[in-house]
């Protein structure tokens, strides 16, 4: 949060203008006392607009820069590897929201984008997500891991990063969290929603990133570096479709 100047906090006691016993004439002391009610004035205003701006909502992709039915923003792409796609990720509207549509069958669609943000000053991760079709024997605690979606948050090492993801898991109950150590990769997953009960309806969660990364990894987390979403289907004959609304990032 920025920190106000004394300017700011004195903005209230301003000086009044009147004739005294000073070397300057009246009309001199008034023009320096309107030029420093002025100056009071502009830094109480400049400080209030830096608190709404750190308290605003970093928004990291609400899907607005496309056409609906249009394709995926330049600034996202694949990572790990391109799957051949029998539906590409698009943009879309559905219940009158704009939203990223994902659908897969035996495959899996990973999609990231850059972003540097201190997580410490806006540790709130909100976003929308509506499953369609969850994966049937999908469930994050054993061999076949796969999900209907998951929103994961990259931190450095740039060399061997940390991945914070949060999944909607078709078996593994609410509160399950799993840990995977590779050679590129160490990874903390949490099922925040789990089972069909809420399939087709649009889903709002929020979660303190500061807060889950400490706990997990056992320090404060560095500047994010990367934010992505998934849809999972390839460790078994099953299929995932699922909508994902827009993601911010707040105090």
């Amino acid at each position: 949060m920025p920190r106000c100047s004394r300017a700011c906090r004195r903005s209230s006691s301003w000086p009044a203008c009147s004739a005294g016993s000073s070397a300057a004439s009246p009309p001199a002391r008034c023009a320096t006392d309107v030029r420093r009610r002025v100056a009071v004035t502009v830094a109480a205003l400049l400080c209030v607009a830096a608190r709404l701006h750190a308290q605003a909502p970093r928004v990291v992709e609400d899907w607005s820069e496309q056409p609906a039915a249009g394709r995926l923003p330049a600034k996202w792409s694949f990572y790990a590897r391109e799957p051949n796609l029998t539906y590409p990720p698009a943009i879309v509207v559905n219940d009158g929201r704009r939203a990223l549509w994902l659908k897969t069958e035996r495959y899996s669609v990973r999609l990231a984008r850059a972003i540097d943000l201190d997580v410490q000053h806006a540790p709130t991760l909100t976003w929308e997500w509506k499953a369609v079709t969850l994966p049937e024997q999908g469930d994050i605690r054993g061999e076949i891991s796969d999900q209907v979606a998951r929103i994961v948050l990259f931190f450095p090492p740039r060399y061997r990063p940390r991945m914070l993801g949060y999944v909607w898991d078709t078996r593994a109950p609410v509160g399950t969290e799993t840990h995977t150590q590779q050679m590129m990769l160490e990874r903390w997953l949490v099922v925040v929603r789990s089972g069909p009960a809420e399939v087709g309806q649009w889903i709002r969660e929020s979660r303190n990133v500061e807060r889950d990364y400490a706990r997990l990894f056992g320090q404060a987390p560095p500047a994010l570096m990367g934010v992505g979403v998934e849809s999972h289907s390839e460790d078994a004959r099953h299929a995932s479709e699922v909508f994902i609304g827009p993601i911010t990032l707040s105090r």
